[in-house]
């Protein structure tokens, strides 16, 4: 019975060892795992330099491989880093271990759901090991094992971006008669509507390194884009959620429309409504100014311009309407919290009117746009050509010859800048 019950429990020992071996051998496989991951989409953001992160990107990869059996010297593409940072913590391809990594842009990622990363790749690290003292309780041996999944979460760099918030809405985004739509970090449209979340139709075109789209594209009627939308997409976050608002004072009179031989010069506060009129011009002071109620309204034949960064707060109800034929230059301050930012609608409002950029204005807007309730009208021939612009806005409409052309701003629009790089599984 002793010699028996020794078998038994120097059998049961052995497989213990094993055991834990395999947990240490796990562990380390789970390090070298984490180390790749993290490696390899550091090194893709790096490639994209700010720009939108695609399997075009030169230095990206997107496939899945097995990491060679000896890990390169230096990296080519963003894999080899993943496979150097493997190597590194004990691992490579060989005859008992195998380093998979897998990358791609689609979402959700496959081995978890929840986070849309712009860029993902998941190591899978594997290894057989022998049994040694527990050989009679584990013949096969033990395969220990570990899976690691990191994510570039976020956007393109700051720059100009188009981001339309409504989740439901039909043609949240709409481009027709013509209208030009330019931005070079990309547009977002959260709507997951089946019809037509986002419509390009009447010989409008939209020019963008990325197309995001939550629910349905449409394009007919000579509409084009640059790049194939993607549908299906994780809805994006408000990137101005956390922007303070500033509290209005006693209101101002806002009316400056009656003739006078010089220009009206109004100083940063609190207005009861804001209307330009009748050919008149008027020079800004640098400040924010809150239009607490009526209309921030420039009307045709007049000039508004500034002596530097302005910030512009609507609330109460408050719109904006710059008209046909009015010459508008306006820059948002380049300090402060609200640095970057030229419009700023209240987010308490709930459903605010429509605000527009309509036909034959000059406008040169320096900043973000900012309507996250709201409807935002660019139509009838409006050119804001060689400006720095972000829109965020509910719903967004362009009409009849309006051309949007947004370059790269980095801070001038308030814009965050870059991605973050996060371990999401």
């Amino acid at each position: 019975m002793m010699t028996l019950s020794l078998t038994v429990i120097l059998g049961m020992l052995g497989l213990a060892v094993d055991v834990g071996w395999a947990y240490y051998r796990q562990q380390a496989a789970q390090a070298a795992a984490d180390a790749a991951a993290i490696a390899a989409v550091r090194a893709a953001v790096t490639s994209a330099a700010g720009g939108a992160l695609n399997c075009t990107t030169p230095g990206v990869y997107c496939n899945t491989v097995n990491c060679p059996a000896t890990a390169p010297g230096s990296p080519t593409t963003n894999f080899d880093n993943a496979c150097m940072l493997a190597s590194a913590n004990g691992f490579t391809t060989s005859g008992i271990d195998t380093v998979n990594v897998q990358s791609g842009v689609t979402s959700p990622v496959p081995t978890v759901s929840g986070p849309a990363p712009a860029y993902w790749v998941v190591v899978r690290v594997n290894e057989v090991l022998p049994a040694l003292f527990g050989a009679a309780f584990a013949r096969g041996g033990l395969s220990p094992g570990a899976i690691a999944t990191a994510g570039a979460m976020g956007s393109a760099a700051a720059g100009s971006c188009l981001y339309v918030l409504d989740p439901s809405a039909q043609d949240a985004f709409q481009a027709a008669n013509g209208a030009a739509v330019t931005v070079n970090c990309g547009v977002y449209v959260d709507s997951n509507n089946s019809t037509a979340a986002m419509l390009v139709t009447g010989g409008a075109t939209v020019t963008a390194p990325t197309i995001s789209v939550a629910g349905k594209f449409v394009e007919n009627n000579g509409g084009s884009t640059s790049v194939a939308p993607t549908t299906g997409a994780a809805s994006v976050a408000d990137p101005f959620a956390s922007l303070p608002s500033p509290t209005p004072a006693a209101p101002l009179s806002g009316n400056f429309t009656a003739w006078q031989a010089t220009p009206y010069t109004p100083a940063p506060g609190t207005y009861s409504g804001f209307s330009v009129g009748n050919g008149m011009s008027l020079v800004m002071s640098a400040g924010t100014y809150i239009i607490d109620g009526g209309t921030f309204s420039i009307q045709g034949g007049s000039t508004v311009t500034t002596t530097g960064g302005v910030m512009i707060y609507l609330t109460g109800g408050a719109t904006v309407n710059i008209a046909n034929g009015s010459s508008v230059t306006l820059s948002a301050q380049s300090s402060g919290p609200y640095q970057g930012i030229l419009f700023y609608q209240d987010r308490s409002m709930p459903a605010p009117g429509a605000s527009t950029f309509a036909g034959g204005a000059t406008m040169n807007l320096t900043g973000s746009l900012y309507f996250p309730h709201a409807t935002l009208d660019v139509n009838n021939g409006a050119a804001a050509s060689g400006t720095t612009m972000a829109i965020v806005a509910d719903m967004v409409d362009f009409q009849g010859g309006a051309h949007l052309l947004a370059d790269a701003g980095g801070t001038k629009t308030g814009l965050s800048a870059g991605y973050t790089v996060s371990m999401i599984q």
